[in-house]
């Protein structure tokens, strides 16, 4: 006698709630089925649904099921007939997989009845009714039949699902997760979506109004990057315009970015499949209201949106795929990004994107509960083209800030030098001085215009200082703290150094006064110069801070630059010798001096030749001489007489960060860097009206650094 397999009750239970434990997730499968159906609308109705017991309806205006489908393929669970066919009648990719998650929807309630009009069998209504209490009350799943009954209709085609008897009761948090996976299914984008989602519930129609709200419009800056077929990226970002500030390439966009200290960071050859990746950025300070164009009223109901709808959403064929992007649910990591460096990078709370793959090769892969793909090579890189994208736009934005940074003190202190000026000459024609002027009618309305333009312009022009300067603060407060602590330390160091330098001595006295200089030579002398050498190295280092920070160096002065390179390779000679490393001086601007302060032409010269002195430390550098060059000439640029300052090395040379970027605060291939080094250099050129160059290599096969500063007038020979 032939047996079958039969099926408890519970295996429902493990294969329906179990996999899906959120009533909106089993709701968002029968709307994923209503869009495989080539629905243009899907209707939700919910009532009475805060208590268990309730209803929930789901109606679309699809293709419909014919009574066969309905025995195959609808009741065939574990087996989607949506493998098979890829594509739907008109077009549409199939996101549907398992059919798993369909029955974890048909058992959110005790009783389900679907009636579904196919358009292959048009006038007739096909009804198919589960009472799940009678399934559970079986010994085995298949003793309960199921009839499927056939009526005339004269509705058009499409399926509704109602479920009585509800088994949970939606509360408010359920009733705001399922309305935002509602909204976020197609996304509160600009573009229209062939496929509309509708709800009927009370409960949560407050939130309904606030998350529909057309605030997209407000963004701040909209990144929009590709990758297409080919595994090539491009990456554009837009500002509150809409209009394209920066433009990237593959090359400059699919680099790897924790790449520190290593070799050239390599482009990454992507196995993911084509997407585009787009990205809202919002200012949410009011105060910035002159550029995003909202008020503090809109930046509020601004904040109550991206609540709601904030955060990187995945896109699969059309409709979001759970988690990614769920509140609490970073999976790009960009608040982690943002705590690490948190200059102009977005957060979860202050940016709206979206993830659009079609994937026709089925690269990704959903996992059985229907929470998102499984993390195979595709879905990794499909992440990595995402935070590839978004390091690039953060520092297209940090280049930008920057460039609007650097040198602002000095541009505001000029114009708040010539508002002053001609303040002080409306004021000197009102009241004049000199008998023999007549004063201007300071009752005429265009005096007072003039008056009150030229006092507006003052206070702008100060305002804009103020803000150039708190600015610049923030960056150099925590340097000011770094800088205060090593002079403490340093100072406290010198003593211990000099002590132990003096116990050496004493050492190396009384061994040589007591044992043979041959034995001494043999068991002592190398042990005792080499601990003196360390010494003195620590003596040293512990002056040097010390020497930097004399508040006589903060002096503004005429500078000659030539003694001041020099004077800047003594106070490094010991760290220098150290490390093997060479400085070969070539300067020919005797004379030449910079109004300045000798700190400010220290910090450029100390900065540039620590970088040099670690790029020999790096894996990539060849063995060999190490050397640093520096030269000084005479040089004209803009009209203007000035010195050129150049610094050769021959180390392996500026790789795995562009030109640009080296200058940019954070921006560092060292592994416990800083970044701000060679950002304080340009800082430090911007305010004495200088430029700074680099390249790459330079003659000496390293990095290459030209400073170019104005010489003082009538001072250089």
């Amino acid at each position: 006698m032939a047996h079958r397999l039969r099926f408890a009750p519970e295996v429902l239970v493990r294969l329906g709630e179990e996999l899906v434990p959120h009533a909106d997730l089993g709701i968002m499968e029968l709307v994923r089925n209503a869009y495989d159906a080539d629905a243009a609308t899907c209707h939700i109705e919910l009532s009475s649904a805060v208590e268990p017991g309730g209803t929930l309806v789901v109606s679309d205006d699809g293709d419909g099921m014919t009574s066969a489908q309905l025995a195959s393929g609808f009741l065939l669970i574990g087996k989607s007939g949506k493998i098979s066919t890829s594509h739907t009648p008109h077009g549409r990719r199939k996101v549907g997989e398992k059919g798993l998650g369909r029955l974890a929807a048909l058992r959110l309630g005790t009783q389900v009845t679907v009636c579904s009009r196919s358009v292959e069998d048009p006038g007739v209504e096909h009804v198919l009714a589960i009472d799940w209490n009678k399934v559970d009350e079986s010994e085995a799943v298949e003793d309960v039949p199921l009839v499927i009954d056939s009526t005339p209709s004269h509705k058009g085609p499409g399926t509704d699902v109602t479920i009585t008897g509800l088994r949970q009761g939606l509360q408010e948090k359920d009733a705001e997760r399922l309305a935002r996976s509602l909204l976020l299914l197609t996304g509160p984008f600009p573009d229209e979506s062939a496929f509309r989602v509708t709800c009927d519930a009370p409960e949560f129609t407050s939130l309904q109004q606030l998350i529909n709200r057309p605030l997209l419009e407000w963004f701040e800056y909209r990144l929009v990057a590709r990758l297409d077929d080919t595994g090539k990226v491009t990456a554009s970002l837009f500002n509150w315009r809409n209009e394209e500030q920066f433009r990237g390439e593959h090359d400059q966009v699919a680099r790897k970015r924790s790449g520190r200290g290593k070799k050239a960071d390599p482009v990454l050859a992507f196995e993911a499949p084509s997407a585009t990746f787009e990205m809202w950025m919002f200012n949410l300070n009011p105060g910035a209201s002159k550029e995003v164009r909202h008020s503090s009223q809109d930046t509020k109901s601004l904040r109550g949106w991206l609540r709601q709808v904030g955060g990187i959403h995945l896109y699969h064929r059309g409709l979001r795929v759970q988690p990614y992007g769920d509140v609490g649910n970073d999976w790009l990591g960009i608040n982690l990004r943002r705590a690490a460096s948190p200059e102009v990078r977005p957060s979860t709370n202050n940016s709206l994107g979206r993830i659009q793959v079609d994937d026709p090769e089925n690269l990704l892969k959903p996992k059985t509960d229907r929470s998102g793909f499984l993390d195979n090579v595709a879905f990794l890189e499909l992440q990595e083209f995402a935070k590839c994208a978004l390091d690039w736009a953060a520092e297209q934005r940090m280049d930008e800030r920057e460039q609007r940074r650097v040198g602002a003190s000095a541009k505001a202190r000029d114009r708040v030098q010539e508002a002053e000026t001609k303040f002080q000459n409306l004021l000197n024609a009102i009241s004049p001085k000199d008998a023999d002027m007549l004063p201007l009618d300071q009752g005429d309305p265009a005096v007072l215009a003039h008056l009150t333009e030229s006092a507006t312009e003052v206070f702008s022009t100060l305002h804009d200082e103020n803000r150039a300067l708190r600015e610049d603060l923030l960056l150099y407060r925590s340097l000011a703290t770094v800088g205060t602590s090593t002079a403490v330390f340093a100072h406290e160091a010198l003593k211990p150094a000099k002590r132990i330098i003096n116990e050496i001595k004493t050492v190396s006295r009384r061994l040589t006064g007591r044992i043979a200089p041959e034995d001494y030579t043999r068991y002592f002398r190398d042990s005792v110069d080499t601990s003196l050498d360390s010494a003195k190295t620590l003596e040293t280092f512990a002056k040097l801070p010390l020497s930097l920070l004399e508040k006589s160096k903060r002096s503004v002065a005429d500078i000659e630059v030539d003694v001041a390179c020099q004077a800047v390779v003594q106070l490094f000679s010991r760290y220098l010798q150290e490390r093997a490393i060479e400085v070969d001086f070539d300067l020919d601007a005797p004379g030449v001096v910079v109004r300045t302060t000798i700190a400010d032409i220290e910090s450029i010269l100390s900065n540039l030749i620590a970088n040099s002195a670690h790029a020999f430390t790096r894996q990539d550098a060849l063995p060999g001489r190490r050397v640093i060059r520096i030269k000084t000439k005479q040089d004209s640029r803009n009209g203007k007489s000035g010195i050129v300052i150049d610094v050769d090395d021959s180390g392996p040379g500026i790789r795995g960060l562009s030109l640009s970027a080296i200058w940019l605060p954070g921006k560092t291939t060292r592994d416990n860097g800083t970044g701000l080094g060679l950002t304080i250099v340009r800082d430090i050129v911007a305010d004495l009206k200088g430029i700074q160059e680099a390249k790459s290599n330079g003659d000496l096969g390293g990095a290459h650094i030209t400073i170019w500063l104005p010489a003082r007038q009538g001072v250089e020979s």
